[in-house]
């Protein structure tokens, strides 16, 4: 993951082991136990349901993701300040986002590296506490629900998926409303009147 300025001091709280993936998880901001005590265990169910349900972007298919039966990835639950750091740093876009993500299949030594360790590194996951609270309530949107997509959504992303085209923001749009269906939380975009590119949720 890319070196964080961070703004506050930082907890560390890994969590882990799902058959076929470690999840890590760091919690950068404490305010986040206070908000959503439960965080742990939603971290896991939506990680794992998109893990599994969303599988790899025919982009993103390589020797390593079809041969490697283990990956591991790391949720950064960090605030508003940390994240307009990382957001410009790696952006270009001075201003706090809901969720960023650093997928480590980007990395063309990725692939060999994970050959030799026998485990799959698909990258970080960092979720910004301020904007999420106040995105859920404009949103009038549960924030456990709210939580549940962006962690979908970033996970997609270490998959492979993206929005750049109208066309792949169509099918990781699609790939959303199914799995967070299976999670039991309704269609996140049922109002949105923006085409799918345009409304990107981490813009």
């Amino acid at each position: 993951m890319p070196d964080l300025e961070s703004c506050a001091d930082q907890d560390e709280d890994h969590d882990s082991i799902f058959t076929g993936i470690d999840i890590g998880i760091k919690l950068e901001d404490p305010s986040w136990a206070g908000d959503l005590p439960h965080y742990r265990p939603l971290v896991h169910r939506a990680v794992m349901a998109a893990y599994v349900l969303g599988g790899f972007s025919a982009e993103a298919s390589s020797v390593a993701t079809s041969k490697i039966g283990s990956a591991e990835l790391s949720v950064v639950l960090s605030d508003d300040c940390s994240v307009q750091v990382l957001n410009r740093n790696y952006r270009g876009k001075d201003k706090a986002t809901n969720v960023l993500s650093f997928a480590a299949l980007d990395d063309p030594d990725e692939e060999a590296l994970a050959l030799q360790r026998g485990v799959l590194s698909l990258g970080d996951i960092v979720l910004s506490r301020e904007t999420l609270i106040r995105e859920a309530r404009d949103q009038s949107k549960r924030l456990e629900d709210h939580f549940t997509h962006l962690l979908v959504h970033g996970v997609l992303h270490l998959l492979g998926y993206d929005h750049l085209s109208e066309d792949e923001a169509i099918e990781m749009e699609g790939l959303e409303v199914d799995i967070l269906g299976r999670l039991g939380i309704a269609d996140p975009y049922m109002f949105e009147t923006r085409s799918p590119q345009s409304r990107a949720i981490d813009e």
